[in-house]
């Protein structure tokens, strides 16, 4: 009798044990359970507007009218913290199943294990990428695995509103301006608007603008495992902020501390500036949430350094989107981002929100029905392509903690809390050490 209840419990337990794996099966034949009549759910995760949410949450609705069998529950916040609660669901093993990834953290996450190879799947064609840009392939990629597949195509710019630049006289911004005309238009603007409005943000804390300025002066912001910006890169750019703060041109260190990166906050939103710095692609949302709906947003590249050493713009994946390594559904994972890239359906909705789309076919298919705002972006994707040079290695392990200081670092100098040589030398030991612990 004991022998045979020992039995029945070594059983019930593995039972249990194999019920409760949620780790993805080796043989991804298996995986699929697409024909079968088993109801499956994936959680999907993103960052962004109201605007993307709408968006991608009908696209997921088409998704599951095409595939009766699959349910979507969406995970949506802001980009503020997206980053520290998919870190602690990884270290939970509780991640969602297909995630939005950034081309900063891509190369962290992936050497970690917790992004899915696709590999397999673009072999068994349940992820085409036959119309995707090489380089975006390449983009997504680490060490010869394909981790992320492109959502769209984008480039940093800097966002203003034409309607004010009109009303004051002051002429829109050309595609060869300098960091010293923005510095003199951002004067202009504050000081005939007066207190209370600027001509920008302080954005002095902003790593991956301060990467193009980096890019200009002939380096790469990481380079053979250590910071590549230099001591004078630092201090010349935190320098020039300086200045922008003092003659009262840029936002003050109270109003740029309480600054979020949500859209409906920033001061171009609110009428209280007139230049912001973003991504192409975040410039149809601005417009949908300015105060003044009667005034026009344009934009325009990222200023050039005078005696430049090279292009600092890049083209850049404007997002990614991944799987999960311990999904239990990778080939449905495929699926669904096969679908929100390739499906001329779904590409449709989601239009250009996250950038110019990365399938060429889709592209050509969409030409037609753009609108006034959308063709403002394709044409300035056209114009950054023209002065972009190739962008730089996705980020080490260690940019999330190094993209902090540098925040950090920027608040001490605008607050007054140390010299400007101390804060920057301790920035880049601090860098240093950090890369060198997390990239052996």
């Amino acid at each position: 009798m004991n022998k045979r209840v020992a039995s029945l419990t070594f059983i019930s337990l593995a039972l249990a044990l194999s019920g409760c794996s949620t780790a993805a099966p080796k043989d991804t034949k298996q995986a699929s359970t697409g024909s079968t009549n088993k109801k499956i759910e994936l959680r999907m995760t993103w960052w962004g507007s109201q605007t993307r949410h709408d968006l991608t949450t009908k696209a997921l609705k088409l998704f599951e009218e095409k595939h009766p069998e699959i349910t979507i529950k969406p995970e949506f916040s802001g980009w503020d913290g997206y980053f520290d609660k998919l870190s602690t669901q990884v270290a939970g093993a509780n991640a969602p199943d297909i995630i939005q990834m950034d081309y900063a953290f891509l190369a962290d996450y992936a050497k970690r294990g917790a992004l899915l190879d696709l590999g397999p799947y673009v072999q068994s064609k349940d992820l085409n990428t036959d119309k995707h840009d090489p380089s975006m392939i390449k983009a997504g990629s680490i060490d010869g695995k394909l981790y992320a597949i492109t959502m769209g195509v984008n480039a940093a710019g800097v966002i203003y509103n034409a309607s004010v630049f009109k009303e004051l006289g002051i002429e829109e911004p050309k595609d060869n301006w300098t960091w010293k005309d923005f510095s003199a238009v951002a004067g202009k603007i504050a000081q005939a608007k007066g207190k209370g409005y600027f001509g920008s943000p302080d954005i002095s804390g902003t790593t991956n603008i301060f990467e193009i300025y980096t890019r200009q002066n002939g380096h790469g912001l990481f380079t053979d495992g250590k910071l590549g910006a230099s001591k004078e890169d630092l201090a010349s750019w935190f320098g020039m902020w300086e200045g922008l703060r003092k003659s009262g041109s840029v936002t003050t260190p109270e109003v740029t501390a309480a600054m979020t990166n949500a859209l409906e906050t920033r001061p171009i939103s609110l009428g209280t500036a007139a230049m912001d710095f973003a991504w192409s692609n975040q410039l149809s949302t601005f417009q949908k949430v300015i105060k003044n709906q009667n005034d026009k947003l344009k934009i325009q590249v990222i200023p050039h350094l005078e005696n430049e050493k090279k292009g600092g713009q890049y083209l850049k994946p404007s997002q990614f989107v991944s799987g999960y390594s311990k999904t239990a559904h990778p080939k449905e994972v495929a699926m669904l981002i096969d679908f929100l890239v390739n499906d001329p359906e779904a590409t449709k909705i989601l239009g250009s929100e996250r950038g110019v789309p990365v399938n060429s076919q889709v592209r050509e298919q969409l030409k037609p029905t753009l609108t006034e705002m959308d063709q403002l972006i394709f044409d300035f994707i056209n114009t950054a392509a023209k002065q972009a040079s190739d962008i730089d290695p996705p980020y080490p392990q260690g940019f999330a903690e190094i993209d902090k200081n540098f925040k950090t670092s920027s608040e001490q100098i605008s607050f007054g809390q140390g010299a400007v040589d101390s804060i920057v030398g301790q920035f880049i030991t601090g860098s240093n050490a950090i890369l060198s612990k997390t990239n052996k």
